[in-house]
């Protein structure tokens, strides 16, 4: 059988079948104690009852002959008929005979105890084998938490032949596989890291020379309209290319998982306020309004620098669509489970086509006035976000205008 492969079951049935050998073998003594109690007081009996057939002048010889010979059937018939008569039969109470009331009440005694203590070795052998496991089992439990933790060297013990041991081996195994793939996965991540902080670096160069070729040429003054007006928006594209290419740049580091965020418990009023502020300039030049409603007491641990990005990123995408004299309105607020931040406008909203993409990667919608856009700050910000441990949804209707909510439970956050 399959199950006795396994050394402890082997071990336990063997055990199991040792002490049900004893309860025979002590079964069997208890047997021949008791056939010798009941030989000894049967006789007992006889004797005592021939002490009084004696003593009433009953002959000697009768009384012997009555005690040691074979009885016949109608002997029996005949001695049963006088005894019934006297009240002493199959029936009689056990009490009215005080011999078989003490040997029933020592022999039940007897077998009630045999019982009882078979049955606690049975129970406390079984439950020492169970307590075994749960050990094992346990102790595995504890070390696989450590190799979650991040103590890749741990493993667990399968030096036993017992099943549980060949479950553990695999388990060993699959550890080994996944310590190697993490090593490779470190060495591609630490790859990608080098490779873009290499892009990043060639890329700056070239765009610094054009930005600066760019301003000779404005500073000249060439006097020609058209090399001005060509020279402005080759400026206004190489900014926008900049900003494309940090934010491509922010993202792969985010993908990559190159980005150790230093978090730190912060004000959220004051932070949110910093973010409000990076846009007052613009928000007076538009006849645009941004408030802020946040209690002074809410803190939550960020990383303030990419923070900021993902929530400038929201704001910015807010002031794009909305018109002179509209409002957006940028509030925190907190709960015994979460901390939210809202960003609220009353724009033209989303098209309920582009609602389920906007946090796609260069997603451009076709119902969008704005032609400026790539199409990934929204990405960017969802990345963030939910590096930081929290969730990003928006909610909208087309002309009515458009809120972001920004969920982040405390689980995450303290």
């Amino acid at each position: 059988m399959l199950m006795l492969s396994d050394k402890n079951v082997r071990f336990q049935a063997a055990v199991m079948a040792l002490i049900l050998l004893l309860l025979i073998i002590v079964s069997q003594i208890s047997v021949l104690w008791m056939t010798a109690d009941y030989k000894s007081n049967m006789i007992a009996h006889d004797a005592a009852i021939a002490g009084n057939l004696l003593a009433n002048g009953v002959d000697e010889q009768q009384i012997k002959m009555a005690i040691t010979t074979q009885k016949t059937d109608v002997e029996l018939r005949l001695g049963t008929a006088l005894l019934k008569n006297s009240g002493y039969e199959e029936n009689t109470n056990n009490f009215l005979l005080p011999e078989i009331e003490a040997f029933q009440q020592k022999y039940v005694s007897i077998a009630l105890a045999l019982s009882f203590c078979f049955s606690m070795v049975l129970l406390a052998s079984f439950s020492f084998f169970l307590w075994k496991q749960d050990q094992q089992l346990n102790l595995a439990a504890k070390k696989i938490q450590c190799f979650i933790d991040g103590d890749v060297t741990i493993r667990l013990d399968d030096s036993s032949e017992d099943r549980l041991s060949q479950f553990f081996a695999k388990v060993n195994t699959m550890a080994t596989a996944l310590t190697a793939h993490m090593e490779k996965e470190k060495s591609n991540r630490l790859f990608l890291k080098e490779t873009i902080s290499d892009i990043s670096h060639q890329l700056k160069t070239p765009l610094a020379a054009l930005q600066m070729y760019i301003e000779i040429i404005l500073d000249e003054k060439p006097g020609n309209e058209v090399v001005e007006d060509f020279t402005q928006k080759s400026q206004r594209e190489l900014l926008r290319m900049k900003n494309l290419i940090q934010n491509l740049l922010k993202l792969a580091k985010l993908d990559a998982g190159t980005i150790d965020l230093e978090k730190k418990l912060h004000g959220l009023n004051e932070f949110l306020e910093k973010c409000r502020s990076t846009f007052t300039t613009r928000a007076e030049l538009e006849n645009k309004k941004i408030s802020l409603v946040c209690d002074r007491s809410i803190r939550l641990c960020i990383d303030e620098i990419w923070f900021s990005e993902a929530l400038v990123n929201i704001i910015k995408n807010a002031l794009d669509h909305t018109k002179a004299t509209d409002s957006i309105t940028i509030s925190g607020e907190e709960n015994r489970l979460s901390i939210e931040i809202t960003i609220k406008d009353n724009g033209s909203g989303i098209h309920p086509e582009d609602i389920y993409h906007i946090f796609e990667r260069f997603y451009r919608s076709r119902y969008s006035k704005d032609r400026q856009g790539i199409g990934i700050g929204l990405a960017l910000s969802k990345s963030i976000i939910e590096k930081h441990g929290g969730s990003i949804t928006v909610h909208s209707e087309l002309g009515e205008g458009t809120v972001f909510h920004l969920i982040f439970p405390k689980l995450t956050v303290l």
